[in-house]
């Protein structure tokens, strides 16, 4: 989100129109409860050789929990998707 509204304004310069664009876009904001803590925990081993820290497995166990792709830039993702268990779609 933080990205997105740095571009918006770069690309704008307008506060107040970076402010309704990314209210109307805002996803919902989903706690990291014990079962997703849980579902990262296990990811740990098998997406060790990628590197993925906390958060990489965080959004793939939210990913894998809603039964969604995880969108990414970060091409290490893909190579760990069926160990993880998620489908990955590299956005760029």
């Amino acid at each position: 989100m933080e990205r997105s509204r740095r571009q918006l304004l770069a690309r704008h310069n307008a506060a107040d129109a970076v402010r309704s664009t990314l209210a109307a876009l805002s996803p919902p904001i989903i706690p990291f409860d014990a079962e997703l803590a849980l579902e990262a925990g296990l990811m740990a081993q098998a997406t060790r050789s990628a590197g993925l820290s906390l958060g990489d497995r965080a959004c793939l166990a939210l990913a894998k929990r809603l039964g969604v792709p995880a969108l990414t830039a970060d091409r290490a993702w893909a190579s760990i998707a069926e160990a993880a268990g998620v489908e990955i779609v590299l956005i760029r």
